[in-house]
Parts: C-alpha cells; structure tokens; sequence
C-alpha cells in the first residue's frame, strides 16, 4: 500500500460539492443491495463516482470491516432522537480529539490557495480514516476533530480496538504519506503533525443530551472521560497518541504497548504520568487521573496494516512475500478468520494459528518455525504475564504428493490455542530456512473481552 499516493487521490479528489451530488444519487441506488455487500466485493464495489471514501476503500478491508461509513458530522445516529428534546441517556462512549500541529505556519510561509487545498485534503483524510474504523465525527474545529466511538450495538472494547487502530493508521499515513507528499511538493514537513487523545467512559458515567437550543444546539454526550480525552490530546507531543486511565482500565491495556509521557524539566527527563493540570476532587483531593502514551512502534507488531508498511517502522518485523501467518477462531462452530488486533473475542474460543509457505519459490526447505505466546493482564498468572512461552519448534518440508508425485503449490502447519484471559495476547512466528537465516518475523494480537 503506498500511503503517498493515497494522500495524493485525496488531495486531488473534485470539491465537496460536485462529490455530495454524486453520492446521493449513488446512495439511492445502492440502497437494495448494500445488506448483503460482502467483503469481498469491497475492492470492487467501493471504486466509481464516490470519492469521498478513497480511504475507506482501502482501510476498511483491511480490518474485516464491510460496506461504508456514510455517517454524516454531527449527531451521533444513535440519539438522533434526542435532538431538540430535554431527554437524557445514558451510554458508553469512546472519545477522540485528534488536532493537526504545525499548521499555523503554512499560512506565513506559502500560498493561502495551496495552504486551504492542503489542510482540507489533511482534514478529509482524519474524517475519512475515523470512519473507516465505524467512528462518528462529531465535529471539525480549525485544525482539530472531535469523534465518538462506539454505539448501541457494538461492544465497549470494540470501541477502544477501533479508536486506538485509528490512531495508529493516522500515523502511519502522516509518516508514509502525508509527509513525503509534503516534501515532494514543497512544503515544510518537518514541524508538522498530529496529535492524538482518547478514554472511555462507561455507561454510567456518560450522559448523552440535547444542548443549546433546538435551532442553535447540538446533541452530544458529557463525561470525564469526554473532557478528559480534549485534555489528554493538549499532553500529547507531536505525532503521539495519549490514552486516559478510563481505556488503560477497562481493557487492561498492556504496558508493553504504552510508555509514560516524559518532558523536559532543566536538562532532565521526567516522567508525567498523570493529567495535568491535576484537577481535583469534590473532596478536595488531587485526582490524579493516570494517561500513558500508545507504543507506536510496538503496537505495529500487532497491527494489522500491511506488513510491508510497518516493517518501515519496526525492523523487528521481518516481511517475507512467500509466507504467509494467520490466525482463525471457531465461533458458532464456524471457523472465521481473525485480523490481528481489529476485535474482542469472547472467552472460552478456539484459535488455530496457521503457517504457510509457498514451495515454488526460493525458499531454502525445511524451514523451522518457532512460536512463541505472551500473555498480558491482571488475569494471567503472575509467572506467564508478560513472560514469553516459546513452542516446540516444527517444520515446514517439501515432499511429492503420494501419487500424483507432484509438489502442492504450498505447505503448512497449524497450531491450536484458545482465549483465556481479559486483555491484549500474542503470538510471535519466526520462520529460519535450512541455513538457520530469519527469513520471516510477525505477530498477530488477539484481543480477548
């Protein structure tokens, strides 16, 4: 996937209002069909007249995730029915404030034409990335975007998984696309960037309502975790996410995929582990509300973003075109695949992990594969959490079918787990050919609720 040239279809894409027209007749024409448009009729389905999901079409695959976010800004659809009324509802939300850093200075420094064009195709490819990941824009301020996720019928920690994937394709898309279109058409790059901050609230402690009035209001939802997330993106450096107490919480969010936030304090490094300012409490008491900033380069090991893209940023990840590593779950006694880190499984769930290798290349066979598990979480006993649990290693070798002696196209092996513990788990797959070189390195992330 070349990120450069995504950015570059958004930049050039018609005017919004020549692409609205457009996809409201193709909505209308699209309505019969769009409930059984399956995945796999996404690479197809997805290209025509509708330019304003360029993104999606490539993002929302990836993820397993079918047919298109078409939620417009504003109201979240789920309490659409509270506009304009004094109701009140209480449900969970999952929030993200995302501002573009850096932006100011393009007006001093270029075209205000150019500046316009480019941070608009900037904003365009937020919005559409928040929507790949079934995000609702809430609303776009300047240089910044305030979205929710989550809703009535998707569960809270499908919410976190869609929240933190988002962020971490923004950045990726800022690194591998936006940037190097920057410098390719001369601007200045190296000040720009984004920063991210998310937390989630639980159904109590969200209050979804009506503001303003019914001509000039909004519905949208209160909480600290809603205003915590506006504040956690103030405590953000450029290019990094930070993610409040209430997400690290609910899903035990790993430490191996988050660090503390340091700043400098004369000459030295400090550690910032809570939200400051430190408000505090009806009682008095500073409330120290913990925020850790997401790992990018360990979170890529399990996302699920092509593995030639977040080899750029992690070089543990070693991409081999010849080999291939999946993860499939039994549910429903229907065995699915599962993409690396895009959902929670419920527990008590079959794993098979599946190894390919396609033998008419120049793979030197047998090749060893070596598997090794990392659980994470206050439920994993204290001598496997965070420990690695290496496999008996297993082989992949090349023989002739038994009778028609010809060589099958690829061979595999399989091995089975299941899903125990609350939280974030890996596997790790190293495949070495005959010669013992690494010829092959990935993870995939399994998230359990």
């Amino acid at each position: 996937m070349n990120f450069k040239d995504l950015f570059e279809d958004v930049y050039n894409q018609p005017p919004s209002s020549s692409v609205i027209q457009k996809n409201a007749e193709s909505r209308v024409g699209n309505e019969s069909f769009q409930d059984s448009w399956s995945q796999e009729s996404a690479s197809t389905s997805l290209i025509g007249p509708q330019e304003e999901y360029i993104l999606q079409k490539y993002i929302r695959p990836i993820y397993g995730k079918q047919h298109l976010n078409t939620s417009q800004i504003g109201t979240h659809p789920d309490f659409l029915s509270l506009q304009g009324t004094n109701d009140l509802i209480r449900h969970y939300s999952c929030t993200m404030f995302m501002d573009i850093k850096g932006s100011t200075r393009l007006s001093l420094l270029y075209d205000l034409d150019d500046v316009f064009r480019f941070k608009n195709a900037v904003i365009q490819t937020c919005v559409e990335v928040v929507r790949s990941f079934d995000g609702y824009v809430h609303r776009l301020m300047g240089d910044a975007v305030m979205s929710f996720f989550g809703s009535k019928g998707k569960s809270t920690e499908d919410s976190i998984a869609d929240a933190v994937n988002c962020a971490a394709t923004l950045k990726i898309l800022l690194e591998q696309g936006i940037k190097p279109w920057m410098e390719s058409h001369g601007f200045d790059a190296k000040d720009f960037g984004f920063r991210v901050g998310i937390d989630f609230g639980k159904e109590k402690d969200v209050l979804w309502g009506s503001f303003g009035y019914s001509s000039v209001g909004e519905v949208s939802a209160t909480g600290l975790s809603v205003d915590m997330a506006s504040k956690l993106q103030s405590r953000a450096s450029k290019n990094s996410t930070m993610l409040g107490q209430g997400l690290l919480d609910h899903v035990f969010w790993p430490d191996y995929y988050s660090k503390l936030k340091q700043r400098a304090v004369s000459g030295n490094l400090q550690n910032e582990p809570v939200v400051v300012p430190n408000i505090t409490t009806a009682e008095g008491q500073p409330l120290n509300y913990r925020m850790k900033e997401l790992n990018f380069e360990h979170f890529i090991e399990v996302s699920a973003l092509p593995r030639q893209s977040r080899a750029l940023v992690n070089n543990n990840i070693r991409h081999n075109p010849d080999i291939d590593f999946e993860c499939f779950v039994i549910e429903d006694g229907i065995k699915n695949k599962y993409i690396s880190a895009s959902r929670y499984l419920d527990k008590h769930l079959g794993l098979t992990f599946e190894i390919k290798a396609s033998t008419r290349t120049r793979l030197q066979f047998p090749l060893m594969v070596q598997l090794v598990k990392t659980n994470f979480g206050p439920d994993v006993p204290d001598l496997e959490d965070g420990k690695e649990q290496i496999k008996s290693p297993q082989y992949l070798t090349v023989s002739r079918e038994k009778f028609s002696h010809i060589t099958p196209p690829y061979v595999k092996i399989e091995e089975t787990e299941s899903t125990s513990y609350r939280g974030l788990h890996t596997m790790k797959c190293e495949v070495y050919d005959k010669n013992n070189d690494l010829v092959f390195r990935d993870w995939i992330g399994v998230m359990i609720k």
